[in-house]
């Protein structure tokens, strides 16, 4: 039975020159995946390549011949996969969800899952390098390919569904959720969790005991910098302080330059007195050209009516502890 390993390089010419080296000339690659670290405006930037090497059981012939080519037929497979993937998602949500599930799966998420497709086989195929459609590993890269494109699916109420929004992952990417008072610590917490390990910090009206604090560009660029050595994300908890001082943090927020913008919103308050503190603080961070990304909504099993938020019009990607299944969006009153 063929034994499988693990191996990282800087190509994949340099992965199969280690692999038979290592495991002998009947090693192939069976799958591999590019990793790219942006870095900071170039900074610390590199490529890596982590490929599944198979080594035949002693006495096989098998040999690497085969090539990874996404023809019709193929094509025709990621396509039926999808299909079936979408209708076991709806049997899980039940037939009130299905349109928000189906509004995910098509359109720009099939194009980009079939772009990823062919530039998969631009890269893999190589002489050495290739992945066989007829083996399982074959049917492990469409399921891969597919978890990047998948819509959960249950909401907070009813509204128009949308995409649902998830935290950024990647080394040096720096994430904000505001809220106010200490609110804002206990998503990120929670996200840090979920990602398997995330460099939270602290800022604004808000610190925490063991959380470094983030102040102005350059110490959210050194957070950065800090991050990408250490392959995390950077997850500031930043605290507004009461709802009528909100806006005056405008400024201080954008100049943080985050990657990505969630509001922390309670969902047990009264519905008016949040709206009126998003819409000041949304309208103040717009005239600094800053945009709100989705908001992560807590209390919302603690309250008789958690759709509320559903009218703050945002989408809503995190609910009491785990990403949202499918973001909702909404009008301000």
């Amino acid at each position: 039975m063929p034994k499988q390993y693990k191996l990282k390089g800087a190509s994949l010419d340099a992965i199969r020159v280690k692999a038979e080296q290592q495991y002998g000339p009947g090693a192939r690659i069976v799958s591999a995946e590019k990793v790219t670290n942006p870095g900071i405006a170039g900074l610390f930037a590199a490529n890596r390549y982590e490929a599944t090497i198979e080594v035949p059981a002693e006495g096989s012939t098998q040999l690497a011949n085969s090539s990874c080519r996404f023809d019709g037929s193929e094509r025709q497979q990621v396509r039926a996969s999808w299909d079936a993937h979408l209708g076991g998602e709806a049997q899980i949500a039940g037939a009130a969800h299905l349109g928000a599930a189906a509004y995910a799966l098509q359109g720009p998420a099939i194009a980009a899952l079939l772009e990823q497709a062919d530039a998969a086989e631009m890269e893999l195929h190589r002489p050495a390098a290739a992945v066989s459609t007829a083996s399982p590993d074959f049917a492990g890269m469409l399921e891969q390919l597919g978890k990047e494109f998948q819509a959960p699916a249950v909401a907070v109420g009813h509204a128009v569904p949308v995409p649902v929004p998830a935290p950024l992952a990647g080394s040096g990417n720096l994430i904000i959720l505001l809220g106010l008072a200490d609110d804002a610590l206990g998503p990120a917490l929670e996200m840090s969790i979920a990602e398997g390990g995330s460099d939270v910090r602290t800022a604004g009206a808000l610190t925490a005991f063991g959380h470094l604090h983030v102040t102005g560009r350059q110490g959210a660029t050194a957070a950065r910098a800090q991050a990408v050595l250490t392959g995390q994300t950077v997850l500031v908890a930043y605290g507004l302080g009461r709802p009528g001082e909100t806006v005056t943090a405008a400024a201080d927020i954008a100049a943080l330059a985050a990657d990505q913008l969630w509001l922390v919103v309670d969902a047990g308050r009264k519905a008016e007195d949040t709206a009126a503190w998003v819409r000041a603080l949304s309208a103040a961070l717009a005239a600094e050209r800053v945009r709100v990304d989705a908001l992560a909504v807590f209390g919302a099993s603690e309250t008789g009516s958690p759709e509320t938020v559903n009218g703050l019009g945002f989408p809503i990607g995190w609910v009491d502890g785990k990403p949202a299944r499918v973001a909702v969006l909404g009008k301000v009153d």
